[in-house]
């Protein structure tokens, strides 16, 4: 994704970080439906991200529902840590100062030409 096609989704209202990826895990994760009583289980990824955050350069958990795998170990992170990458998110929240969010299904996106971006040192 070139910037000028992030610049465009952002001036189209669109919710997005952009980041230094610098990690990821999976785990498991469920809920139990109150309507019919049945336990729904999922895998949970976890994306940590270095961006500015305030000003200041800070971490962001964003976090993403993988429909379909129910194995943590299944799910694999093709990013390349260092990289910045555009995260799509569908709402996020501050709390005590930490930035998370969440994703839908769309998987992050490279930045091309992101070299000469202000980055984390």
């Amino acid at each position: 994704m070139t910037q000028q096609q992030l610049l465009a989704l952002i001036l189209r209202g669109h919710l997005i970080v952009v980041g230094e990826y610098r990690g990821g895990r999976a785990e498991a994760a469920g809920y139990v439906d109150q309507r019919t009583g049945e336990a729904i289980k999922y895998v949970r990824a976890i994306f940590l991200v270095e961006c500015r955050c305030r000003g200041v350069i800070d971490r962001a958990i964003i976090r993403q529902k993988r429909v379909g795998i129910e194995n943590p170990e299944e799910v694999a992170f093709p990013l390349e840590k260092g990289k910045h990458y555009a995260f799509f998110l569908e709402g996020f929240k501050i709390e005590r100062g930490q930035f998370s969010g969440w994703m839908g299904e769309r998987e992050p996106e490279p930045i091309e030409g992101s070299e000469e971006a202000c980055g984390a040192p």
